[in-house]
């Protein structure tokens, strides 16, 4: 293609160079059509015909030049010449162009290049280039603008540059700010590539790709696949005169960020919640002896002292928190009905305190955005409790529900309240989060309908059968052949009653979460707890194996269940086959072992019933409106404070008399860093929040750079070239080559009419 680069099809043009020999052809053949005969007269004309020989010769030899010339033009169209732009002049006052710029304004082009962000910095490069092309008067320039976070519409679509546009121009690309979230070049080159298929021609156009070499963005550059950025651009250079890649980042790849935060306990007050922070070092060099602050709304931090961070490592920060039950009127119950026990948000955020790091460690954290990271907590007063003694006692230690009773205290942030049998069947259950059933086998039918929706629903059930439980009412009340929600069908108690024999516990190897703590701080705990007397048990009929979690075993000769776990609903159930009292085991005496596994196991039940809601940046926020108890007006504040308003919408399509009252609500702008609010308000005039977090992108803290050959080579069309910001510049008016057939045509029929007028003309003449 070196020497036929000027044109889009050389082959046509060999067919037309190879069609020149037609009308020579045709000359020999009609020769030989003539046979020569010898007469009289023939003297006469042969002295005549030498006379004008010359002058005919030449004639012929003018047509025939014409004709092979047009035959030599028709295959030079059909190969479609282009017309270098430094000759573009010649057919036109001015050559066109279109400069499409992809910027790259991910978060990473935030990290400081010449003692300002890199995005200013290609910002102004951008504003330099366009003021050389106004200036220029050689050549019409146009702009169309991409950015690589909003790659669908372009900012500025084929705008031109002229010195009286400039301002504008100018105004737009210096307002531009710098998003939060990653580049996507796949997507953005898609875009481009669309664009640039479906313009005109005649245009020249250039792709000036400006990014920040960010190895993470251009490492799938290269995969196989129609899709990969290779591929894209290949296909973008074809439409293109040339592009380049305009290198616009920092240099400098050092960075430390906080990449996650997160508490791995039930988010309740009045208890000591831990929060997990981890901090990697993404750089080559290690740091030394640094503070990272953690802060709850406004109250004062605290600080924690990381003395040493290598290269590539990641060190986990544990702090802790007491939260304390706020007023009501500044509290959230629950936006959909997710409970009754009040709950508050918190604004919890970890930050690497950059005074520490000291001046010489200043330069290995190059993206000071990333040093921040945002949890949304919605953490609970209190968990509701509701203990019902199957087995009451004038003695309290000898009541059913004791030792559960006095897992009330502070710290727990259990609330518990204890009833009767009796009063089981009045109590309202949309108070309380988790029902314990202890030594109690009989309910009405009415109310057991009640305690399966409620565990539909989302509550918490848990048994802890004893001696006055029957087997055969217990199985009729909660089991009914498979249509109950217990786990286990009971059949009989076994052991020993006097207490001279026992068996112990046995843990599954799936460690389940209610023994989680007591694992890991007393392995043995369990195996300490004597048990003189349990119920047997089977699977509940038509349950299947892998429908149940069993976390504990007796150690005796069936291995009896101790300990089942099902889910129903959006609920659990969870049954013991020992009651919650002494009686049969000394388990409660063992608070070592007792207390941690109970308060685990509610942790667990209750769920996420205190809340760390993250979005992912960029991703909508839906929230459910029940429009029984909401307006379907609901609000959105934004990290920058500023307030978006949208209407709920039913969440199917149905016959308005059927139309549930759950609508949905859905916010698209959250592609900034910090804390998105909710506001709803009920149909009685209250007003409640939900709270919401979007931390960095994780990836977007690795500044690893690509390197430019290996990238220029294996990746890159050979149209594109590498460039640094000052060389954006000797861009400008890089080889369009625009095609001129239009002006060939013309050319093809004045040398058709010049022969056709010659051959009459000289035809006539002879």
């Amino acid at each position: 293609m070196g020497w036929f680069s000027w044109m889009m099809n050389p082959a046509m043009l060999g067919l037309g160079a190879l069609a020149v020999s037609l009308p020579i052809i045709i000359h020999l053949l009609n020769k030989r059509r003539f046979k020569i005969v010898n007469w009289a007269a023939m003297d006469f004309l042969l002295d005549a015909e030498k006379k004008n020989r010359r002058r005919v010769q030449l004639q012929h030899w003018i047509l025939l030049l014409l004709r092979c010339l047009a035959m030599l033009l028709l295959g030079l169209l059909l190969a479609r010449p282009l017309l270098p732009s430094s000759l573009a002049g010649l057919l036109s006052e001015k050559q066109q162009f279109e400069r499409i710029v992809l910027l790259d304004d991910s978060l990473s082009q935030q990290a400081p290049h010449q003692n300002r962000p890199a995005f200013d910095g290609a910002k102004e490069a951008l504003l330099q280039f366009l003021s050389e092309l106004a200036a220029g008067n050689d050549s019409e320039n146009r702009l169309t603008l991409y950015l690589t976070s909003k790659p669908s519409q372009p900012i500025l679509a084929n705008e031109p540059i002229t010195v009286g546009t400039l301002p504008n121009l100018s105004e737009i690309i210096r307002g531009l700010e710098c998003s939060d979230g990653a580049a996507n070049y796949p997507l953005a080159c898609e875009e481009i590539q669309r664009y640039v298929a479906g313009q005109r021609e005649g245009v020249a156009r250039v792709l000036y790709l400006m990014s920040d070499l960010r190895e993470r963005d251009w490492a799938a550059a290269a995969s196989p696949g129609e899709a990969s950025l290779g591929k894209l651009l290949e296909k973008i250079a074809a439409n293109l005169a040339n592009g380049c890649v305009v290198d616009c980042g920092s240099p400098q790849d050092q960075n430390v960020a906080v990449v996650d935060l997160e508490s791995p306990d039930l988010l309740v007050a009045n208890r000591v919640i831990r929060f997990n922070a981890e901090v990697k070092n993404f750089g080559q060099k290690t740091l030394n002896k640094f503070r990272v602050l953690f802060q709850v709304n406004d109250q004062a931090p605290q600080y924690e002292t990381i003395e040493s961070l290598p290269a590539g490592q990641a060190v986990t920060v544990t702090f802790r928190h007491l939260f304390r039950p706020q007023e009501r009127e500044n509290s959230t119950s629950g936006l959909a009905g997710e409970g009754p026990s009040p709950s508050s948000d918190y604004r919890i955020r970890v930050e690497i305190d950059r005074q520490s790091l000291g001046d010489d460690q200043m330069v290995l954290d190059q993206l000071p955005n990333d040093n921040v990271r945002r949890l949304a907590a919605s953490v609970l007063d209190y968990v509701p409790v509701l203990l019902v003694d199957g087995d009451p006692s004038s003695i309290s230690e000898r009541s059913e529900t004791y030792f559960l009773r006095y897992l009330d205290v502070f710290g727990t942030g259990l609330h518990n309240d204890v009833i009767s049998a009796t009063e089981l069947e009045t109590i309202s259950l949309a108070n309380y989060r988790i029902l314990f059933l202890c030594n109690l086998d009989q309910v009405s039918s009415d109310r057991v309908k009640t305690i399966e929706q409620w565990v539909q629903e989302g509550g918490a059930l848990v048994f802890m059968p004893g001696n006055q439980v029957r087997a055969e009412t217990f199985n009729e009340t909660f089991v009914r052949d498979g249509q109950g929600i217990s786990p286990l069908r009971l059949e009989s108690i076994v052991g020993d009653p006097a207490g001279a024999s026992w068996v112990n516990f046995e843990v599954s190897p799936q460690i389940h979460p209610s023994l989680r703590t007591l694992l890991e701080s007393d392995a043995g705990g369990l195996g300490r707890v004597n048990i003189f007397s349990w119920w047997t048990s089977t699977l509940a009929p038509g349950l299947r194996p892998e429908e149940v979690t069993i976390p504990l075993r007796f150690s005796d000769a069936e291995n009896s269940v101790a300990m089942a776990e099902r889910s129903c609903g959006k609920g659990k159930v969870v049954a013991f086959t020992i009651p919650a009292d002494g009686d049969w085991t000394n388990w409660p005496a063992f608070t070592g072992a007792y207390v941690p596994v109970m308060l685990d196991l509610m942790d667990y039940l209750v769920g996420s019933a205190g809340r760390q809601n993250e979005i992912p940046l960029g991703a909508p926020i839906e929230q459910i409106v029940d429009l029984s108890v909401f307006d379907s007006r609901v609000s959105m504040r934004n990290p920058r404070d500023e307030k978006i308003e949208a209407i709920a919408k039913p969440l199917e399509e149905t016959d308005a008399a059927q139309r549930s009252t759950l609508y949905r609500v859905q916010f698209g702008d959250t592609d900034r860093i910090g804390f998105y609010e909710l506001g709803l308000t009920r149909t009685t005039g209250e007003a409640e929040t939900a709270l919401y977090a979007a931390n960095p992108i994780v990836d977007e803290s690795r500044l690893t750079r690509v390197d430019p050959v290996k990238l220029s080579s294996e990746v890159l069309p050979k149209q594109f070239a590498m460039v640094s910001l000052t060389g954006m510049s000797g861009q400008k008016v890089a080889g369009q080559q625009t095609e001129f057939w239009p002006q060939v045509v013309w050319v093809i029929l004045l040398v058709l009419a010049c022969e056709q007028f010659l051959a009459y003309w000289f035809g006539r003449n002879q």
